[in-house]
Formats: C-alpha cells, structure tokens, sequence
C-alpha cells in the first residue's frame, strides 16, 4: 500500500504527508521542485518531474503503485495567473489529465482527490453575504479559478467514463506554518520577521486590507482532506471553511501584535488585483456532517506562522551561507 502526494512540497503536502497513517504504507511526493530542508517529513520518498510530461507521470504511478493520490500540483496563486494564464490552465487543467490517464492505466483503483478551491464561487452582487454551499454554480473571475472548475469537469469526466473513484475539495483560504511567502499573510509575516530579527525598516508593504476572507489553518485543511478521501463517496465535494471570516486588517494586526514591534503601513497598489472578491464565506454544514470541524484558532494559526517563518528563515541563511563558502 502506498500514498503519493502531488504538490507534497508545499504547505498542504507537508502536512497531508505528516498526518496520513504510516503503518504499512509507503509515502511518495512528486513535485517540480527538491525540496528545502523545512519541506521535508520524515520516511517520504520525494521524487521530482514535470506534471506536464505524460511519460514521467506514468512511470510515477507505475513505480509507486498508490491506493491514494492527493492531487495537490498547481499553479496556486490567483495573482500569477492573470500574468501567466497560459501556463496556469495548462498545469492545471493538462496536469491532471496527465494525472488521471497515468492512474486510469497504471492504478485504477486508487482512490483520487482533487484540491479546487473556493475561488470558483466568484462574485455577484447577490451572494455577497451569502455563505456559499457545494451546490453553488460557479462563477469563475480569474484563470486560475476557471482553471480549477474546468479540472472539476475533468475529473467528473473520468469518474463517469472510466469509474475511477475521485473526489473534490474546495478549501477557503487557509494559512500556518509552512506556508509559501508568494501568498500575502505568509508574505507579510516574512517582512515582519525581517523586521523583528534582522534590522529592517519598519515599513509594512500590502495590498488591500479591506476584502474579507474565511480563514482556516492548513492543518485542519489538510485533516479535512485526509478523512475526504478515506470515508467519501466517489464524486462527492465539500466546501473547507468555518463560516465566518476575517479582514486582512484585522489578520495584519494580529501578526503584527505577535511580532510585538511597531511598523508603518505603506499601501503598494502591485500587490492588488483589479477585480478581487471583497468577501468570500463558505457554508461548512457538509464537511461538519461527516464528523470534522476545525481545531484551530486563527491566533495559534498565526503564531505558528510567524514561529516557523523564523525558523525557516535561519536555515535560509544557513544554506546560503554554505553555499557561498562552497
């Protein structure tokens, strides 16, 4: 028996590999990337290649012979998906196609999860308050999200014409330990770390801080996703989120109260987006029905953030310090 984990160099893959059952059971990551000494966990066998080349993602699946595959590679971020389009619907879109045939040949009766994402709700004056449910359609604004509702019709695709058994999570935002600065909380911890620890000015460059978001712990998404894919039916999807939400503001300050310096905010229009969603809450009654609910506060969330970006940061300079002496 084996797990393989797409993506596993990231927040998400991180804590899927560090909490999936290991009795028995051998732990894979395919990712583009080797990973960093702080993306590693222990008894995984990382292996590197391109989501996009057919040959290498058959000889994966054939290597690793899963009975579950979290799907987690993508071009993630919403802001590089309006400069690269193009490269954000091929990874996301031909990349699981790439996945799904390679499984469909080679591991048929694994089980599949597919990582979308909230954003597919998009905007519309009418559900600005409203608590978007599974059976939301979705309204897509960006390519990355539109990237994301097409992989979900992809996957029903091979689902009804092949029985392969896949489900579908949608997570909210979501932030904590080991999440990439090309986000914007783990972007703004990172300066104030910099501030805090190693002299830099006490200016905090953002963007809007006025949308509003539902905000979970990686952590508890990566929970979440775990028992999805033990306990669901084939084609199920389920929303991850709390139902409630918070301002970026008001996540700002928080992390700037755990860093316990005084900073300037300085606006820096770069970071915006032209058309973002100004709020986005998900309706959590489907998920909680199978038995989950998040562990985590958004203040431990944060402080464990800003903990692990400073540890994080350390080993950085470590490495690069050797790599220079080198």
């Amino acid at each position: 028996m084996s797990i393989l984990v797409t993506g596993g160099t990231g927040a998400l893959g991180f804590h899927i590999l560090s909490g999936v059952t290991r009795s028995k059971r051998k732990l894979y990551s395919f990712s583009d990337e080797v990973p960093q000494p702080w993306q590693k966990v222990e008894d995984v066998e990382y292996l590197t290649g391109d989501l996009l080349n057919f040959k290498e993602l058959h000889e994966v699946i054939l290597k690793t012979q899963p009975d579950f595959v979290y799907h987690l590679a993508s071009q993630s971020s919403v802001g590089l998906s309006y400069k690269k389009p193009f490269e954000t619907l091929s990874t996301n879109l031909l990349g699981t196609q790439n996945l799904l045939e390679a499984v469909r040949i080679a591991a048929p009766k694994a089980k599949v999860l597919l990582l979308s994402s909230s954003e597919i709700y998009g905007r519309t004056e009418a559900l600005l308050t409203t608590l978007h449910k599974e059976s939301t359609p979705p309204n897509p604004l960006t390519p990355y999200a539109t990237s994301k509702a097409c992989m979900e019709i992809l996957g029903n695709q091979f689902r009804n014409a092949h029985d392969l058994h896949i489900v579908f999570v949608r997570p909210f935002h979501f932030t904590g330990p080991h999440h990439s600065r090309r986000f914007a909380i783990p972007s703004i911890t990172h300066q104030l770390v910099k501030m805090k620890h190693y002299g830099d000015e006490p200016v905090l460059y953002t963007g809007s801080l006025d949308i509003s978001r539902d905000v979970i712990d990686v952590r508890d998404v990566a929970r979440a996703m775990i028992q999805v894919l033990n306990s669901s039916k084939s084609g199920e999807v389920y929303n991850i989120c709390t139902g409630k939400s918070y301002t970026f503001r008001e996540l700002t300050e928080h992390l700037v109260d755990i860093a316990g310096i005084s900073v300037d905010f300085r606006y820096d229009p770069s970071l915006d987006r032209s058309n973002d969603i100004p709020l986005l809450i998900g309706d959590p009654t489907k998920i909680m029905d199978i038995g989950w609910k998040p562990l985590i506060s958004i203040e431990d969330s944060l402080t464990d953030l800003f903990n692990e970006m400073v540890v994080r940061k350390r080993l950085e300079i470590k490495l690069h310090s050797k790599k220079n002496k080198d």
